[in-house]
């Protein structure tokens, strides 16, 4: 089969002739559609994290059932699909995690693109109760980024997002995480980075849990009128705001920094002057270290941050009393677990998420795939680029 395999750092190859996936009974063979660019296949094409070559990149996918195994049920030969990027890997779901129902956390996770062959070619093959069906009429060169850019900040939205004091003090704690009564309904969200990932939290926190107002903080003008169009409230790019106040931000350190800032936090809060600065929920989308401390300081007395963003590079210069004198849940999140997957289907099929603006590039091939990562490094690509496995 055809396939873009890595063969070591910065050594992407399209070849014709690669082994055909190995199907298990329980199995789904995929013909594999398109696949949405992510940037972990750029740093696995940089080396910047460890793999076993040869490796078939790509972890979002979406494509057409070929076959079945002889155990594999609930699915039928053509249904279009989409799979979990990660998936547990015990047997049975029989590892703590799983049975904490942290499925996306599974102490032998399988995960696509990295650890086993990814969708980057003709064909792939995965369990069968790992393989979601979507409707047809959903187009798949939309429908790839399901499995990542928009599970990921789903999964961090309805389960990572609700303070622990307000479960605890909840006569009905399960409503909270329920889409119609979400805990999130009428909050006030901040979204740091919007990119790839970003653009879906924007989208997600506004459409699809009903946030009261969405702030989004980028660098780049053009992000932050994507994120308007995505439904963000208000906008605020941080070097501008640097700039405007004659900051030199790269320079300064210690309490200089400190108070620059808490500055910014100040700004970006002052949008939601009507409801008294009140932030209820963070997250990082961006990964960039120095955005940590800000969204630190951003957020309001006793509520959450959560790192959606892989952050390369450790925070410096940050002093963690304010997790305590603020009271602050700090939340890590992880893809998606597979109890949520269904609902990430159905929002997307009902029309609640934007697909359509979210996806804004479609003219790779798989031939072209060296070059969609080159285009994303060099910030070419707005939202998230789909890749046609022809």
């Amino acid at each position: 089969m055809k396939a873009a395999v890595l063969y070591g750092k910065e050594e992407l190859n399209i070849v014709t002739d690669f082994e055909n996936p190995i199907m298990n009974e329980s199995d789904v063979l995929i013909q594999s559609k398109y696949t949405g660019l992510c940037s972990t296949d750029r740093t696995l094409y940089r080396g910047y994290v460890p793999f076993k070559p040869p490796l078939i990149i790509g972890h979002e996918i979406a494509g057409v059932i070929k076959e079945l195994g002889k155990s594999a049920s609930g699915l039928e030969v053509g249904d279009h699909v989409i799979i979990p990027p990660v998936y547990p890997g015990c047997q049975n779901e029989n590892c703590l995690a799983c049975r904490e129902g942290l499925t996306n956390r599974c102490k032998n996770s399988v995960f696509i693109g990295h650890g086993v062959n990814g969708g980057n070619a003709e064909l792939i093959s995965v369990p069968s109760r790992y393989t979601f069906k979507i409707n047809d009429k959903v187009p798949l060169d939309e429908a790839c980024i399901i499995p990542d850019a928009i599970s990921t900040p789903f999964h961090a939205l309805k389960s990572r997002s609700v303070p622990l004091h307000i479960i605890q003090n909840s006569s009905n704690s399960n409503k909270l995480f329920d889409y119609k009564s979400h805990w999130l309904n009428g909050k006030n969200v901040v979204v740091f980075g919007v990119g790839g990932v970003g653009g879906p939290t924007v989208n997600l926190a506004a459409k699809y849990f009903k946030a009261k107002n969405v702030v989004a903080v980028d660098v780049l003008d053009n992000k932050l009128k994507f994120a308007k169009d995505l439904g963000a409230t208000y906008t605020v790019n941080s070097n501008t705001y640097f700039e405007e106040n004659n900051i030199p931000i790269k320079e300064i350190s210690g309490r200089d920094k400190a108070k620059a800032i808490s500055g910014l936090a100040r700004h970006i809060s002052s949008n939601l002057a009507e409801d008294k600065f009140q932030v209820d929920c963070v997250l990082d989308c961006s990964g960039v270290p120095d955005t940590f401390p800000v969204a630190i300081e951003t957020v309001s007395k006793n509520r959450v941050v959560i790192q959606v963003g892989w952050p390369p590079k450790p925070v410096r210069e940050f002093l963690n009393q304010k997790i305590m004198d603020k009271y602050l849940t700090i939340n890590g999140t992880w893809a998606c677990p597979m109890n949520e997957m269904a609902e990430n289907v159905k929002a997307v099929e009902d029309g609640i998420i934007d697909l359509d603006l979210l996806v804004t590039n479609k003219d790779y091939t798989l031939d072209r795939l060296e070059n969609a990562i080159f285009d994303l490094e060099a910030g070419k690509i707005l939202g998230r680029a789909t890749i046609n496995i022809k």
